[in-house]
C-alpha cells in the first residue's frame, strides 16, 4: 500500500479531479479518501497518523463507558470464573 499526500481544490459544484499518473493504466485500485478542510490558521501543528499516538489506541464501541456493565454480565457465564455481586 502507497501513500500520497496531496493538497486540491473542491469545485462550486462538490467535484474533486484527482489524477494518478504514476499508476499504470486499467490497474483497479482501492481508494481512502480522508480529508481535512484547510484553515487559514497555521499556528497549530500538524500531526499525520503516524505520529499520532491515539491513531489505534482505542477498537471497539464508542459507548464501552456507559455499557460496561451491560457488557459485563452478558460474559459472565457460569463456568467462566467471574461472579457478579448483586447491588
Amino acid at each position: 500500500m502507497q501513500t500520497i499526500r496531496l493538497r486540491s481544490h473542491v469545485g462550486a459544484d462538490g467535484s474533486l479531479q484527482i489524477q494518478l499518473n504514476d499508476l499504470p493504466a486499467g490497474q483497479e485500485i482501492e481508494i481512502v479518501l480522508v480529508y481535512q478542510p484547510i484553515g487559514t490558521n497555521t499556528d497549530q501543528p500538524t500531526i499525520s497518523d503516524e505520529e499520532d499516538p491515539l491513531i489505534g489506541l482505542f477498537s471497539g464501541s464508542p459507548h464501552l463507558a456507559e455499557t460496561s456493565e451491560e457488557i459485563l454480565q452478558q460474559e459472565i457465564k457460569q463456568n467462566s470464573g467471574w461472579t457478579w455481586k448483586q447491588s
